[in-house]
């Protein structure tokens, strides 16, 4: 669309005649119809007077005319040519916005998809300890495990129905827990609870998967994602 064009359009759009706008904007009849006609370009005070008569802002106008208009003819309008270079510097501006915010995503989905992946807020090694059974005071804290060497001085050679009794006291009393630590305690650790005490032993390492990393590294990926977009469609979304 020519700025010709676009005169007679607004101006048949306002129900103005030729001869109502071109007093309107105090200028000769035959003047307004070289503009019409694209046979002449405005000056900037007598399209200034345009805008006016037919009660336009210049981003109103502008509005059609960037899209449709060929911007090398309305350049010669030094108005014109003026909101060009703001509108440019106005996109630009979106652009380096845009531009910053996808460095910013890819940045953070790479730091959330690495924490997940290596497990940096959320370790998933947990340190295995087991007891046996409840200790009761002064009994050592290997009776489970060695019982039958310290009943060796209370029971004669071959009293096989001493170590059956002994045994199957030992299996009643037999009650196993098993606890998981984020830090290493050591070999081994012993505790006071209600009826005694229970001496835990370092059984090695577990891993356990945990919800937290695989929400990290989804999160980290969407981030990612988003802002690998933002930049191959940046320029495209804030196109002048």
């Amino acid at each position: 669309m020519t700025l010709g064009h676009f005169i007679k359009q607004i101006r048949t759009q306002k129900g103005l005649s030729q001869p109502q706008l071109a007093e309107q904007m105090c200028v000769e009849q035959s003047y307004l119809s070289k503009l019409e006609n694209d046979k002449s370009v405005p000056s900037n005070e007598v399209f200034r007077k345009l805008l006016t008569a037919l009660n336009l802002s210049l981003d109103e106008c502008m509005q059609t005319l960037s899209t449709q208009g060929k911007r090398e003819e309305l350049s010669q309008i030094p108005d014109i040519e003026y909101w060009y270079k703001q509108h440019q510097q106005s996109k630009q501006k979106q652009y380096t916005h845009l531009a910053i915010l996808a460095i910013v995503l890819v940045s953070l989905g790479v730091g959330l998809f690495w924490s997940g992946y290596k497990q940096l807020f959320f370790s998933e090694k947990r340190f295995e300890y087991e007891s046996q059974g409840v200790l009761q005071a002064g009994e050592p804290v290997e009776l489970y495990h060695k019982w039958h060497a310290y009943l060796i001085p209370y029971s004669k050679s071959g009293d096989r129905e001493f170590f059956a009794q002994v045994e199957v006291a030992m299996a009643k009393r037999l009650d196993k827990k098993t606890v998981f630590f984020s830090d290493y305690r050591g070999s081994a650790y012993t505790e006071s609870v209600t009826d005694g005490r229970r001496h835990y032993r370092f059984q090695g390492p577990k891993f356990v998967e945990r919800a937290e990393n695989a929400w990290l590294q989804f999160v980290g990926l969407l981030c990612f994602s988003a802002g690998v977009m933002l930049t191959l469609v940046g320029k495209r979304l804030v196109k002048p």
